[in-house]
């Protein structure tokens, strides 16, 4: 027979205390996705707020599929902030209903970026060498990634919400790297030494350290989708940036998309069509000096190298080694009255010095 003394006694008042702890743990990290859900709408209107006052000035023109691409992608924002609130208030019949519209925007979400990755390349007809082949390197990794954490995210939502939840940030977080980029130009911030696209990425991985704070605290532990989502984030990171610039890669996509693009034919001017277009222009960029050796255009920024530029019509030119366009009007005594430099929707006035 068992003396009382053998019997184990447990100590209420510790697990009163440990339970009375971990609840205030649970209700503070009920919002903190919210929290997370609400600063990404704002990295996005202060990464792409300056577009929209230039769309206003008419110093930005962009193509009607860039704006369904907004469309999609500011949906997209709005719904995971909205999903977030429901889930964190309880509202999870709500929740589950708008399950099928949140399937439907990400799918759109990948469909769009990748239109209009193609069209950009398409309808702007780059050069080998241009800068554009390296945006399409960054696209497909952000194509990639949101792809592969939202299709984790939508299988495990019944399994496993934490996981749930962890993915579709990560999904949503891969998608804020053009934000992120466009403030750091825009406010010149310091890059740290490295080149695009590594200094982006530095700055945009700084959102992935409150997550891993929230599992210290909630969890006393990193989540293993936290540590397994950020492995793969740095690794296709690693990647992009490796590949970034790479010869290879630039003749690759431009053999693969020569065949789209539209067609730009040059055609040689004479000595009495051209001299018109030479001289200085004053421009929001600078400097633009146009001018004319042995036969050949050349434009300069800023006093800088000389590039040179073709003729496509005896008003239009384009600058050879990158993807930018000038366009002249000429009054009826043959002297340029107004005329613009384009690149990527971009508009820059330029006024000619007299």
């Amino acid at each position: 027979m068992s003396r009382l003394s053998d019997i184990p006694v447990v100590d209420e008042l510790a697990v009163s205390s440990k339970i009375k702890r971990s609840k205030p743990n649970r209700q503070k990290a009920r919002y903190f996705f919210v929290a997370m859900a609400i600063l990404f709408p704002i990295i996005v209107f202060f990464g792409f707020f300056p577009s929209f006052q230039s769309l206003n000035e008419g110093t930005l023109e962009v193509h009607w599929l860039t704006h369904i691409h907004s469309v999609v992608m500011t949906s997209w924002i709005l719904l995971y902030l909205t999903q977030t609130i429901l889930a964190a208030t309880g509202n999870l019949k709500i929740h589950r209903r708008l399950g099928l519209l949140s399937v439907v925007m990400g799918v759109l979400v990948f469909l769009v970026m990748g239109m209009v990755s193609f069209n950009i390349i398409v309808v702007n007809h780059p050069p080998q060498e241009s800068f554009l082949f390296d945006l399409l390197l960054t696209d497909f990794y952000e194509m990639l990634c949101f792809a592969l954490f939202f299709t984790c995210g939508m299988w495990l939502r019944k399994r496993s919400s934490s996981a749930h939840k962890r993915l579709l940030t990560l999904a949503t977080f891969v998608l804020l790297t053009a934000a992120v980029d466009r403030i750091l130009r825009n406010n010149s911030f310091p890059s740290l030494g490295m080149e695009y696209p590594a200094f982006t990425f530095i700055y945009l991985n700084i959102l992935l350290i409150p997550l891993f704070l929230y599992d210290l605290i909630t969890l006393r532990r990193i989540h293993k989708i936290t540590l397994i989502g950020t492995a793969i984030v740095i690794l296709f990171q690693i990647g992009v940036s490796t590949v970034n610039g790479s010869p290879s890669w630039h003749k690759f996509w431009f053999e693969l998309t020569a065949p789209l693009m539209v067609k730009v034919v040059e055609v040689k001017l004479s000595d009495a069509q051209t001299a018109p277009l030479l001289g200085d222009y004053e421009s929001t960029i600078g400097n633009i000096t146009i001018s004319q050796n042995n036969g050949k255009l050349y434009v300069q920024f800023n006093g800088n190298e000389k590039q040179e530029i073709g003729a496509a019509s005896e008003t239009e030119l384009f600058l050879k080694g990158e993807t930018m366009n000038f366009s002249f009007v000429k009054g009826s005594d043959d002297k340029v009255t107004t005329a613009k430099a384009e690149m990527i929707g971009r508009v820059y006035k330029m006024s000619k010095v007299k």
